[in-house]
């Protein structure tokens, strides 16, 4: 049995009134089915691995994944975000 893995896209967010960024919406989509969930995540628990999973987990998505992939994944997403703006 294959693991499932996601995909994950950056649909936009919202900022505070000092210009931070207070959250992401992204769209999560598994591999596997290509079942797709629309979720909103302050930036906050975004950069973290356990928090994405608990965030994850109450949406029924079993998110499995190190920090290090997690930042890696991140990393890629933002940046894929930039070059389309």
């Amino acid at each position: 049995m294959t693991e499932t893995t996601y995909n994950f896209k950056c649909l936009g967010h919202t900022r505070q009134d000092d210009g931070s960024i207070e959250q992401y919406y992204l769209e999560v989509t598994n591999t596997r089915d290509g079942e797709t969930e629309k979720i909103s995540v302050e930036a906050k628990h975004l950069m973290s691995a356990r928090s994405m999973k608990r965030i994850l987990l109450g949406r029924k998505i079993f998110y499995s994944i190190t920090q290090i992939k997690h930042e890696k994944m991140l990393s890629d997403m933002l940046e894929s975000q930039a070059d389309s703006i």
